[in-house]
């Protein structure tokens, strides 16, 4: 398998960062698993450090649910890490009360959001960001951004120190009690393309039951899979060679079956590669569809790509490899549309009858 290689010509030289989607999350799962687990939480700052207008603040909009900087503290301190988890684009450390805990006694869940990541101290950094002033600078620390900083210590002298960082600040930080698998957010999502992923059979016929387009249900996270976001659900149609806009239930069993393997198939790569897009492989649209445009097309060695918004994203596709769904007898998205608001409009019509009879018997008393 041969990959591509960065030039000075490549478009992912002017990229600063991808958002975060399973591969990335994975990447960190991964350095958490590495630095912390087994170690015992010593030291908690949830301030802002590292500079910039919100510096000693409390950020209650990324640590959220009415958390207090007191309350985390109190909550955390003296516990020792588990576990490193993840499902989709959701992470959390698992925490016991001892070091050989089973089951975990509380949990600290970490989503990324847009611009969010996990430096471990003397680490490499989050391997999807491209380095900026005092926000992926190893030899820095605090990094910039910083909203909780967690020290552990471990055996013999030894220990390490993470920092969340978040410059957008739409990453979310939130404590679970018990096992954070079995309560919201993370109970919500669908099956997992690397941990569970469903069955071919499943996945065929949860399209099927769909006339919205198959780009925006790869995005709902608690519909078919969770961990796709906008870069690889554009890459699997790409693989699978299906339009990104074509109704789900238009797609062929065939189709469908070609695009559960390409879910697969991206993931698994994607994280063999630990999010390092130097290793992805040559043949991907990734390498070629950052063009910090949302209309109009571009010119690359795969071909003429076009852009669009699907699902309410900036979407990259190649109309001249990828097909719209060949299921025969499929509802038109645009009957299934204009169905789904004549029903809206019979319910709503019904709502200010009621309301009407309501007030004239009103008006009689």
């Amino acid at each position: 398998r041969r990959t591509a290689k960065k030039t000075r010509e490549d478009p992912l030289v002017r990229s600063r960062a991808r958002m975060p989607e399973l591969p990335e999350v994975e990447s960190q799962r991964r350095d958490l698993e590495a630095s912390c687990v087994g170690m015992q939480l010593q030291g908690i700052n949830p301030l802002e450090q590292g500079g910039g207008g919100r510096e000693g603040l409390f950020d209650d909009k990324v640590i959220g649910e009415e958390m207090t900087a007191a309350g985390i503290e109190a909550s955390l301190q003296g516990k020792w890490v588990i576990a490193a988890r993840r499902r989709g684009k959701q992470m959390w450390l698992e925490f016991g009360v001892t070091r050989d805990a089973a089951t975990p006694s509380l949990c600290l869940l970490m989503h990324l959001g847009m611009t969010g990541g996990i430096n471990v101290r003397g680490g490499e950094g989050p391997k999807y960001k491209t380095a900026k002033p005092r926000t992926n600078d190893t030899e820095v620390w605090p990094p910039r951004f910083t909203k909780l900083e967690l020290t552990f210590a471990g055996d013999e002298g030894s220990g390490c120190t993470i920092a969340f960082c978040d410059s957008r600040r739409f990453g979310r930080i939130y404590l679970r009690e018990g096992d954070a698998a079995s309560a919201p957010p993370i109970s919500k999502l669908a099956a997992d393309p690397i941990i569970d992923p469903p069955s071919v059979a499943t996945f065929a016929s949860m399209l099927a039951a769909s006339s919205m387009p198959v780009k925006a249900a790869l995005l709902d996270q608690n519909r078919i899979v969770c961990g796709v976001g906008n870069w690889v659900a554009d890459e699997v149609l790409y693989q699978a060679e299906i339009l990104p806009a074509a109704p789900c239930n238009s797609l062929s069993l065939e189709q469908a079956s070609a695009l559960h393997t390409q879910i697969l198939s991206v993931c698994q790569l994607a994280c063999a590669a630990n999010g390092a897009r130097e290793e992805f492989p040559e043949n991907w649209l990734f390498h070629h569809r950052w063009a910090n445009q949302t209309k109009g097309s571009i010119s690359s060695p795969l071909g003429t790509i076009h852009f669009d918004t699907v699902g309410g994203r900036t979407t990259a596709f190649l109309p001249h490899r990828q097909k719209a769904g060949t299921q025969k007898g499929a509802a038109p998205r645009k009957a299934a549309v204009k169905k789904e608001k004549g029903h809206a409009q019979e319910k709503a019509g019904k709502g200010q009858e009621k309301a009407g009879k309501g007030q004239e018997k009103a008006g009689k008393g």
